[in-house]
């Protein structure tokens, strides 16, 4: 069974569930938009019940976690540090990392950054953020792909229409893209009611287009050095399927695995999904 607490993460309060054993083999999700910290609740449930412990919080903006008030404050290092700092005060290190969409974002800035943290890396439906940017820039086909990012950069916009009927679009997108059924819409809903719950996690699609498209580019292109697995729907329509191998390339030990599926594997195929954890985790028990 679950277990919720607040980890106090210096400018924030992050709510974070936990299962499993507090000695077992620390195992961190990070969901993505507009999903909540039980994205992952197949995965979790079956990995605790193989000893894993495991911890998935509401990132900041996101359900009873903080929301801080202004777009700056959901800027990458900002995102960044309120993981490691939670892995730290959970004295979890290292961990299996487990990232989709913009917790897949989270999740490489993390192992890129701070690879000491980080027992094996995996990856649902996002891409490297440099192989991203360079799409963004480079394939109008991707550019196309997320018209909606462009749309949620007009201040109030995406607001209304996001919040409108209770949360009637959001609830639609996440009941036929990642397969939730009524219980799960509801205890969304029972999150939309709250202030800022909506409008906050916009606040990251604002932060990024302020400052991705130059990030990158006078860096170095940001090699991820811990075991790496991604797995990728590929009829994914916010994410084309050109920037998962590219994304692998980035990486010096990549495992790519292809699921016909949608932008949710996790959601449309649990039981798979589960299964390439269990090995995945099992195969990189220790670091070297």
């Amino acid at each position: 069974m679950f277990r919720p607490q607040f980890v106090d993460v210096d400018d924030v309060l992050l709510h974070v569930e936990t299962d499993g054993p507090d000695g077992g083999p620390a195992a961190l999700f990070l969901h993505g938009w507009p999903d909540l910290w039980f994205t992952f609740e197949p995965q979790m449930t079956a990995l605790a019940e193989q000893g894993y412990r495991v911890l998935a919080p509401d990132q900041r903006g996101y359900g009873l976690s903080s929301k801080p008030a202004t777009v700056a404050d959901y800027a990458m290092p900002e995102l960044v540090e309120d993981i490691v700092l939670l892995i730290e005060r959970q004295d979890a290190a290292p961990v299996h990392l487990v990232g989709h969409d913009w917790g897949g974002a989270v999740a490489w800035a993390v192992a890129i950054e701070r690879p000491d943290l980080v027992r094996s890396l995996t990856i649902v439906n996002c891409p490297h953020p440099q192989v991203f940017a360079d799409s963004l820039r480079r394939k109008p086909s991707q550019l196309l792909r997320s018209w909606y990012m462009v749309a949620f950069q007009i201040p109030g916009l995406a607001e209304a229409i996001l919040g409108a009927r209770k949360g009637a679009l959001l609830a639609a997108m996440l009941e036929h893209g990642a397969h939730l059924d009524d219980a799960d819409l509801d205890r969304h809903r029972a999150v939309w009611r709250h202030p800022g719950t909506i409008q906050r996690p916009l606040f990251w699609y604002r932060a990024m287009f302020r400052s991705m498209l130059t990030s990158f580019r006078a860096k170095d292109p940001a090699t991820v050095r811990v075991p790496t697995q991604i797995i990728w729907g590929r009829r994914d329509g916010a994410l084309g399927k050109h920037l998962a191998e590219p994304s692998a390339a980035r990486c010096e030990q990549a495992e790519l695995h292809w699921l016909d599926t949608r932008h949710w594997p996790h959601r449309e195929r649990p039981r798979h999904v589960t299964e390439l954890l269990s090995a995945w985790f099992a195969r990189h028990a220790e670091r070297v």
